[in-house]
């Protein structure tokens, strides 16, 4: 099966992976600052979006997802961009497959294990949730309110549902092959193999998913990579900041 995707625009080709929970339209902003001189393709992973649901999710079969997609498309020596589980796939595809990418952008994330993250405790609060009695994205959202203070991940999940063809709503992604899965997705380390194609690892100045100690193993991987740390942001650097974000990305693909 083919990942789902929304494609704006044309020119050589860049390929967007979101992060856990997300979906390509997460993205659209960045579809749109691009698209004169790009053909931006906005991708759902496997459980997520309009992508098709698997018991099984590892960085191995989303990198066989990637493969197949690029070949369905026909698509020549992809850019590729990844935030946060977004770019482990990426990361973990690069490796694989080092001779299909033309250059990597990794938003926010490194190679190594995480431990105790956040995402842990959101999966237990989002399995309260129960889409018999929340009707819309406004109950939702006060729902959510008594577990999490931060509106904008409030924000994030309410945006990130739909609605059945009963008209219930429901999250866009499934939170239980997510959660059975989540060890392969965040406790394992990416590694094996390097990629020696241009690489922007990109971080937030208030984030402390990709920090200096982590420099040392994702040069090994990527030595040709580049860190750089976007200003005034936190995990969500494109939203944070996404003036300095999208400079430094423009610099990045216009760099010979």
């Amino acid at each position: 099966m083919i990942l789902h995707s929304k494609i704006y625009g044309s020119g050589s080709p860049i390929l967007v992976f979101h992060g856990l929970f997300g979906n390509g339209e997460n993205w659209i902003s960045f579809a749109k600052k691009f698209d004169k001189f790009y053909q931006i393709h906005l991708l759902d992973i496997r459980n997520h979006g309009n992508s098709f649901c698997s018991e099984q999710m590892n960085y191995d079969l989303i990198s066989k997802d990637m493969l197949e997609y690029i070949y369905y498309y026909e698509l020549n020596h992809p850019i590729l961009l990844g935030h946060s589980m977004g770019g482990r796939a990426v990361m973990k595809f690069s490796l694989k497959y080092p001779m299909i990418p033309k250059k990597v952008i990794i938003v926010d994330i490194s190679p190594k294990v995480y431990v105790n993250t956040n995402q842990e405790k959101l999966i237990h609060i989002l399995k309260k949730v129960d889409f018999n009695v929340i009707n819309n994205r406004k109950d939702l959202d006060f729902f959510l309110k008594t577990w999490i203070s931060d509106l904008k991940i409030r924000s994030f999940f309410s945006k990130c549902t739909k609605r059945h063809k009963n008209g219930k709503l429901c999250f866009s992604f499934s939170l239980l092959n997510i959660e059975k899965n989540y060890d392969s997705l965040i406790h394992q380390e990416i590694k094996n193999g390097s990629y020696h194609g241009p690489t922007l690892f990109l971080r937030g100045e208030f984030s402390n998913y990709l920090l200096s100690k982590d420099y040392n193993c994702i040069q090994k991987l990527f030595p040709k990579s580049k860190i750089s740390t976007i200003r005034k942001s936190d995990h969500w650097v494109h939203i944070d900041n996404p003036t300095e974000f999208y400079k430094k990305i423009n610099f990045f693909l216009n760099e010979i």
